[in-house]
């Protein structure tokens, strides 16, 4: 039954694409408020709920009738991760799964220098784009409360005026290749 729902709501959107009829939700020239109300008006309480959860480790579903794709995410403020299984933590093992295994923020901070860390944003940005990632989860932006913390390395230090000069130039240069910045524990950790 699922499948039938499935293969019908692809049909009906396919359909509502073909007509020539282009809805505001697709229309790039449309303010984003108008084309977010548009979607969310054709879909169902089933699709809406879909789309605020996860389908696997780190991916939550689209909505296929109407041409909205799923979501690929990394968790990786300092490179793109290596890809996991759906159900656990175990590598996938592809044969073709090779990435950059770029220094830790808190090394990029102690550098002071935010044109380095464009050129790190906009690197990994190229990779997660490659590796057909919508959104990095980071860069990490918690700043250091006490040295107990065991993912202090994951952050750009403890000075926030620091940390928010460097990481600036990193989402600016990571979103500049279509991929989207998900700051990491910016509330606390």
């Amino acid at each position: 039954m699922k499948l039938k729902t499935t293969l019908m709501s692809i049909a009906i959107g396919t359909s509502i694409l073909a007509s020539g009829q282009q809805p505001v939700y697709l229309d790039k020239t449309k303010p984003i408020e108008e084309r977010v109300e548009d979607a969310l008006s054709r879909m169902t309480l089933e699709e809406k709920v879909r789309l605020c959860h996860a389908q696997s480790k780190f991916s939550s579903a689209g909505v296929p009738r109407l041409g909205i794709p799923e979501i690929r995410m990394s968790d990786g403020p300092h490179g793109v991760r290596a890809e996991i299984n759906w159900n656990d933590w175990g590598y996938s093992n592809w044969t073709n799964d090779s990435i950059t295994a770029f220094p830790a923020l808190t090394a990029l901070a102690a550098t002071w220098n935010p044109e380095l860390s464009a050129i790190y944003g906009k690197s990994i940005g190229e990779e997660a784009r490659y590796r057909d990632k919508n959104v990095m989860l980071g860069p990490g932006v918690n700043i250091y409360r006490t040295p107990l913390n065991g993912r202090n390395f994951e952050y750009m230090g403890e000075d926030p005026y620091l940390s928010g000069e460097m990481v600036v130039p990193y989402i600016q240069e990571l979103q500049k290749n279509g991929v989207a910045a998900c700051v990491k524990h910016f509330a606390l950790n």
